[in-house]
Parts: structure tokens; C-alpha cells; sequence
């Protein structure tokens, strides 16, 4: 893998849909083979909002084909972690952290707004995954 610093823009991608709501391997391929064009990163599951409306299944299978096209457009990841239920991101983390992947992106809890003190146990918890 490059030199992390050599990619001053890591760019959210679109989860293309078809039709039928399912994804859209083809379309998101070409999608990241722009992304190696352009010279930039790639955040996928980030925040163009699609993730929430998709099963841990859909996920993990965008997740397995963007690998695949890590492997050969030599592109470093990072991954979007969103949500509310602390249970489910700290296993999706746990799926994470066992990919060769580059950073997550993490968020604060989404809807629940929670005070600075409940902002950081949520971040403590995770990070220490």
C-alpha cells in the first residue's frame, strides 16, 4: 500500500442501487476505478447515507468487492461506522478491525445527541475495540 499522505482527498462513495434496491456491483466498480483515476482514497458506507438503509449482509458484501478492487487499483479504505445501537456498531467494529483496511470513520451516536460526557463513553467504548 501507498503512502497514506500521498491522498489529500478520500472521497464518499455513492452506493449505486439498482431497480430491485440491491447494489449495484457493476455501476460501484466503475465508481472506484474513477477513484483511482482522481488519485483519491476511498470512504465507502460513509456518509451519503446509504449504510443505515442496509442489512449487515449488503454491507459486509459491498465491503468484500470493494477489498477485491482495493486489491488490484491499490487504494486504501476506510470505512464509515454510523448508528445509535452500541451493540451492533461495536460488532460491526469488531468485523472492521479484521479487514486490511486503512481507518474507520466514526461518528457520534446518530438521533440520540448526546452530552459531551455520553459523546465520549461512546467513543471510549469503541475506540478500545
Amino acid at each position: 500500500m501507498n503512502n497514506l499522505d500521498q491522498y489529500p482527498l478520500w472521497t464518499a462513495i455513492v452506493t449505486p442501487l439498482d431497480q430491485e434496491g440491491s447494489i449495484d456491483f457493476e455501476s460501484y466498480g466503475k465508481l472506484l476505478e474513477e477513484q483511482k483515476e482522481a488519485g483519491n482514497g476511498l470512504v465507502v458506507l460513509g456518509s451519503t447515507g446509504e449504510a443505515l438503509n442496509m442489512t449487515l449482509e449488503e454491507r459486509k458484501s459491498l465491503l468484500a468487492f470493494t477489498m477485491d478492487k482495493k486489491a488490484e487499483l491499490d487504494l486504501p479504505v476506510m470505512v464509515g461506522v454510523g448508528g445509535s445501537d452500541l451493540v451492533a456498531t461495536k460488532e460491526w467494529i469488531t468485523y472492521l478491525n479484521a479487514q486490511n483496511i486503512e481507518a474507520i470513520l466514526l461518528v457520534t451516536p446518530l438521533y440520540s445527541k448526546p452530552e459531551t460526557e455520553g459523546q465520549y463513553q461512546w467513543f471510549k467504548t469503541l475506540m478500545d475495540l
